[in-house]
Formats: C-alpha cells, sequence, structure tokens
C-alpha cells in the first residue's frame, strides 16, 4: 500500500463526505418546520411524531438491499443516484397536500437517503480497513456541518418568513441534487473499492450472502445495541424542536441554533471516541458513552435554562449519541470483518435496515407518550431510557479489550469466528 494510493482514497472518502453535508442538511432541515407545517394541516401531535422519523422507514426497506448492491454494483452510481433523489425528495415535499403525500415523499426520501448512506459507510470502512472506526467516526464531523447548517439555515428562513416552510426546503434540495450532479466528476470508480476477492460472502447470490450475515448472533448483539442508541437519536432530533417550540413556547430559530449548534459542535468530537474504542476495546468506552449521554440528554430537556447551558448539554449528547451511532456500525462490521473486506456492505446494510426500522419509532413514541405524561417525560423515557439499555446490553454481549488492530490479525480473528 503506497501513499499515493493511500490519499487517493482518502480524497474519495473526502468527496463522500461532502455528500455526508448535503443530505445530513436536507434530513435535518424538515423537521425544523415541521411545527410550520402542523399548523398548515392542522396535524396532531401524533402524526407529526410519524413524520418525522417516518423517513427511517424508507431506510429500514432499502439499507439490506443496498449493502449488498454495495458489494456486487456500481458504487458510483450508487453514491451520485442516491444524492440526486435526496435532492429530489425534499423538492417534493413541498407540494404535499395533507399527512399522506407527506408521508409518501419523505419514505421516498428516506429510500435515496438510505442508499446513500449504508454506501458511504460501507466504502469508508473497506477502502481504508485499518483506520475503520476512526473514518466511520469522522463521517459524524461532516454529519454535524450539516447539521448545523440544516438547522440554523431552515430556522433563520422560518424566523424571516414565518410559516413559509417550503422555502427552505427549495434551497436544500436543489443545492443537494446540484452537488450530485458534480460528484459525477469527483467520484472514482477505481478508488472506491479495495482488497477485495472472491470468498463465500460474494461468490453466493443475495438470500445466501444474507443467510451467513444472520446466522452470525454477534452481529444480532451489535444491532441491538445500535438500535437502543438509534431511536433515542431520532427522538431528539425528530421531535426535539417541536417540542421546545410547541411546549416551552421557544422561538424556532432559537430552538433549531440549540440542536444546530449542539450537534454541528459535537460531532466534531466524535473521532475522539471512534479513536478510544481501537485503543481500548469496544465495550468499556460504548459503556461510557451510554451514561454520558443518558444524563446529558436528561439535563437537557430537564434542568437547563434557554440560554448557552441549553446548547453546552446538546453539544455533549450529541458527542455521545453520535459517537455511538459509528460504533454501532463498527461493532456490525466486526462481527463479518476479513482481510478481504468482502461482504461487508451487507452487514452495514443490515446495521442500517434494522437499526433504522426501530429508529422510526422515536418520533411516535414521544408524540404516543405526551398526552401520558407530557413532553419531558415522554422526551426522558424514550432517550435517556434507550441508552440505559446501550449500557445494559453492550456490558453483557461486548468482549472487553481492544480488537486486532492489523489486517492478517483481523483475518485470523474472523476464520476461528467462523
Amino acid at each position: 500500500m503506497t501513499t499515493e494510493s493511500n490519499t487517493r482514497y482518502w480524497w474519495q472518502f473526502f468527496f463522500i463526505c461532502l455528500g455526508y453535508i448535503a443530505w445530513t442538511a436536507c434530513r435535518i432541515g424538515f423537521p425544523v418546520g415541521l411545527s410550520a407545517m402542523g399548523k398548515q394541516f392542522a396535524w396532531t401531535a401524533f402524526e407529526i411524531g410519524v413524520l418525522s422519523t417516518v423517513f427511517l422507514l424508507g431506510q429500514a426497506l432499502i439499507d439490506i438491499p443496498a449493502g449488498y448492491w454495495i458489494d456486487r454494483l456500481d458504487r458510483k452510481n450508487l453514491l451520485v443516484g442516491g444524492l440526486l433523489g435526496i435532492g429530489l425528495f425534499t423538492l417534493l415535499i413541498t407540494i404535499a397536500t395533507g399527512f399522506w403525500s407527506a408521508l409518501i415523499y419523505r419514505v421516498l426520501f428516506g429510500v435515496m437517503e438510505g442508499i446513500y448512506n449504508i454506501a458511504a459507510f460501507a466504502v469508508a470502512g473497506s477502502i481504508l480497513p485499518g483506520n475503520r472506526a476512526f473514518v466511520n467516526g469522522f463521517t459524524q464531523v461532516f454529519y454535524g456541518i450539516g447539521n448545523y447548517a440544516g438547522s440554523t439555515f431552515v430556522g433563520a428562513l422560518l424566523k424571516a418568513h414565518p410559516g413559509y416552510w417550503q422555502l427552505p426546503l427549495y434551497w436544500l434540495g436543489g443545492l443537494s441534487m446540484a452537488y450530485g450532479i458534480v460528484s459525477l466528476f469527483l467520484f472514482r470508480r477505481e478508488y472506491l473499492r479495495r482488497f477485495e476477492t472472491k470468498n463465500e460472502m460474494t461468490e453466493h447470490g443475495f438470500v445466501r450472502t444474507l443467510g451467513i450475515v444472520v446466522r452470525n448472533v454477534k452481529v444480532w448483539q451489535a444491532i441491538a445495541i445500535h438500535a437502543c442508541n438509534i431511536i433515542p437519536s431520532w427522538a431528539i432530533l425528530g421531535m426535539g424542536n417541536y417540542v421546545f417550540v410547541e411546549y416551552r413556547h421557544y422561538d424556532p430559530a432559537f430552538s433549531a441554533s440549540v440542536f444546530g449548534i449542539g450537534y454541528g459542535v459535537g460531532c466534531l468530537f466524535v473521532p475522539l471516541g471512534t479513536i478510544w474504542a481501537d485503543r481500548f476495546g469496544r465495550r468499556p468506552v460504548i459503556c461510557i458513552l451510554g451514561l454520558w449521554t443518558a444524563f446529558c440528554t436528561f439535563m437537557l430537556f430537564n434542568a437547563a435554562p434557554p440560554d448557552w447551558t441549553m446548547i453546552a448539554f446538546c453539544i455533549a449528547a450529541a458527542f455521545g449519541i453520535n459517537a455511538l451511532y459509528t460504533l454501532g456500525y463498527t461493532i456490525t462490521q466486526d462481527a463479518v470483518a476479513s482481510a478481504s473486506m468482502s461482504g461487508i456492505g451487507i452487514a452495514t446494510g443490515l446495521a442500517g435496515g434494522l437499526g433504522y426500522l426501530f429508529s422510526m419509532l422515536g418520533g411516535p413514541l414521544v408524540g404516543a407518550f405526551i398526552p401520558l405524561v407530557g413532553p419531558l417525560w415522554a422526551m426522558n423515557l424514550v432517550v435517556s431510557g434507550g441508552q440505559i439499555l446501550v449500557v445494559i446490553f453492550s456490558f453483557w454481549f461486548l468482549k472487553h479489550g481492544p480488537l486486532p488492530r492489523t489486517l492478517e490479525a483481523s483475518e485470523k480473528l474472523a476464520e476461528h469466528a467462523a
């Protein structure tokens, strides 16, 4: 592996991460306008909760096939097509005429987002395998940038044009499609694959390959941990703005800035968590991050005053929740990884698909709990409670100590596990 060739792979990773900014801004920007959208269509809290996270159903449906396509088909076409689709369905949501049409457009948005997301993680985890946890974590730096840009941009436009929720979506959708076109010239097919040989994970068809993965107990243990973190993540991102605007009567721009700055800054520190996981082992790091996130999210929704303190707790929570998000993919890839990196896409897709299938429950659960226990305790039960489950499952399922750090050692571990 030469320095020159390695540099080219890093550049492809960087271009993929720029696309991460685009789709994250579209993903995060939509919930900021849900309060205005709900007033126009007279939606209930439950309906708003469904729309805040229903796009995750699209991701859940497509992630497993997308993971298989990443191993078998043209990765460049999948990445570019995903970006174009993200922009298109962000634009189309503006012509929704009610709850059901909005739901359909959001599910289709999730399908296109799922293709790009799984492609990004699978490519990163296979072209730079010696740094898998780090590169998976580093995607969250760009996720944070997109989160900040999307939240603050939509919040500022809604403050300047109250009720005009379509305007920011025109901008976000158009810019995403523009980058999709530019990426035709940036993505290079020869640097989107690496260290791949035919083995039992790629020479069989989809059904048999999927069967190999689903019979791996460690895959299911990793997915359980991943799901318990991703449900709280989307309860916050889907309903956090709605709770603050509707029940605490915060200005939409302030509420958007809490989550925009919080996630924008918090995600910059995510690579620290993934580096620690490479060095000290998955179990201790994930358990500590779960406890940290449970505490910070409780303080964010229950104790922090509406000033810089709230932003500080959101930064701390975003660091924990997004470090856990990337480690969820990482521990699933660990369960099947070998030196050839073949078949890693379908494992990544399984983590994404089932993780997002469960995470779709985040918004509806909060919406359903609000009439029963109030908005704050609804968030506590779903968010802090989910993080406690992360700690319990991680301590139970994961082994202590760092994983092998060389390709040869990883291959021996995979052969032993088989």
